[in-house]
C-alpha cells in the first residue's frame, strides 16, 4: 500500500481506532471458541462475533464504494481480504488479523502529528468510538460472566446466551425492565459491576457532551457579537461615506445657489 493511498483508505482517527479495536476483540473470541469448553459461554462469543462482523462488513463496503479505484482498493490494497474477514464464518475472522496489520500500517503512514491533530479537531467522535467500544466490552464480559455464575442454579431465568445478553444491555444502560435478573451470589456480584460501569460510562458521555454543546453555545455567542460588531462598524463607514456625499452635494448646491445670485440672467 503506498503512501498516496492515505486519502482513501484514511477515515479519521475515531473511525480508524474503533475499526482496529472490533477487530482485536474478534480474534481474541475466536481464540476464547477455540480453546474453551462451555456452550453456553462460547454462545455469547459466538452471538458477539456475530454482530462484530456485521459492523466489520460495512467497513468494508464503506471503504469500496468511498474508493477512489474500487478495483484497485479490492485487488491491490487487499479489500477481498477484508471481505473474508467481516465474514461470520468458522475460519475466516483470523484473516481480520491482516486488517490490524493493515490499520496499523497505515496509522504509522499517516504520522503521530497528524493522527493528534485530528483527534483534537474532533475529540466527540473519538469519545463515542471508544464509549462505544467499552459498550461492546461490557456486554460481551458481563454476558460471558453472568451466564456461567447464573445457568447452573435452581431457580435461575439467565440461562440462555440471548437472555444474558438482553440482560447486559439493560443492565449497562440502567434500563432494568426485570424481567431477567441473578438469583445467586456471584451473579448479583457480576450485576453490580455492570451497572456501575454503565453508570459510570453514560456519566462521563452525557457530561461530555454537555460540556461540548455549551461550548459551542458560547462560540456560536461570540461570532454572533464578533459579527454584529463588524456589522456595526460596517454601517458606521456606510453612514460616513453617505454623509461626505450628502456635504459635497450641499457644497455643489451652494456653489449653484451663489452663481444664480451674481448672474440673474
Amino acid at each position: 500500500m503506498s503512501t498516496s493511498d492515505n486519502s482513501t483508505n484514511y477515515k479519521g482517527f475515531s473511525y480508524e481506532f474503533f475499526i482496529l479495536a472490533i477487530s482485536i476483540l474478534a480474534i481474541i473470541n475466536i481464540f476464547f471458541i477455540l480453546f474453551t469448553a462451555n456452550p453456553e459461554r462460547d454462545q455469547v462469543l459466538v452471538i458477539v462475533n456475530f454482530i462484530l462482523s456485521l459492523i466489520l462488513l460495512f467497513d468494508f463496503f464503506y471503504r469500496f464504494f468511498t474508493a477512489r479505484e474500487k478495483l484497485n482498493y479490492f485487488l491491490r490494497q487487499f479489500g477481498w481480504l477484508d471481505l473474508l474477514g467481516s465474514l461470520p464464518l468458522y475460519w475466516m475472522p483470523l484473516f481480520r488479523l491482516l486488517r490490524i496489520v493493515r490499520i496499523l500500517r497505515l496509522f504509522r503512514q499517516i504520522g503521530a502529528f497528524t493522527l493528534m491533530r485530528d483527534f483534537r479537531r474532533n475529540p466527540a467522535a473519538s469519545i463515542l468510538a471508544v464509549v462505544t467500544f467499552l459498550m461492546f466490552i461490557v456486554l460481551q464480559v458481563g454476558s460471558y460472566l453472568i451466564i456461567g455464575a447464573e445457568s447452573r442454579a435452581a431457580n435461575a431465568n439467565i440461562v440462555k446466551p440471548l437472555d444474558a445478553l438482553w440482560w447486559a444491555l439493560v443492565t449497562v444502560t440502567t434500563v432494568g425492565y426485570g424481567d431477567k435478573f441473578p438469583v445467586t451470589n456471584l451473579g448479583r456480584i457480576v450485576g453490580t459491576f455492570v451497572i456501575l460501569i454503565g453508570v459510570i460510562m453514560f456519566s462521563v458521555l452525557t457530561s461530555f457532551f454537555t460540556s461540548k454543546f455549551s461550548e459551542r453555545r458560547e462560540e456560536d455567542s461570540e461570532q454572533s457579537l464578533t459579527d454584529t460588531k463588524v456589522d456595526v462598524l460596517e454601517l458606521h463607514r456606510i453612514l460616513e461615506q453617505q454623509s461626505s456625499t450628502l456635504e459635497d452635494l450641499a457644497a455643489r448646491l451652494e456653489r449653484i445657489e451663489h452663481k444664480i445670485d451674481q448672474d440673474p440672467k
